[in-house]
């Protein structure tokens, strides 16, 4: 278990909380980087099968 401190009561957080028992802050964490490398990833993938389906579908 990680330990990460609130920003507005400086109290120990798990790091994976959403928000602060104590003081109910959000919590900044790696959920929305995650979720936007997953997003980022889909779309790369995306547009490289575009890219293939494109360039040999024209023979």
């Amino acid at each position: 278990m990680k330990i990460v401190h609130c920003r507005e009561c400086h109290r120990e957080v798990e790091r994976h909380a959403r928000v602060c028992p104590h003081c109910r802050a959000e919590i900044p964490g790696e959920g929305k980087w995650l979720l936007t490398a997953k997003y980022g990833l889909f779309f790369v993938i995306l547009a490289a099968l575009v890219y293939v389906l494109f360039n040999f579908a024209g023979g």
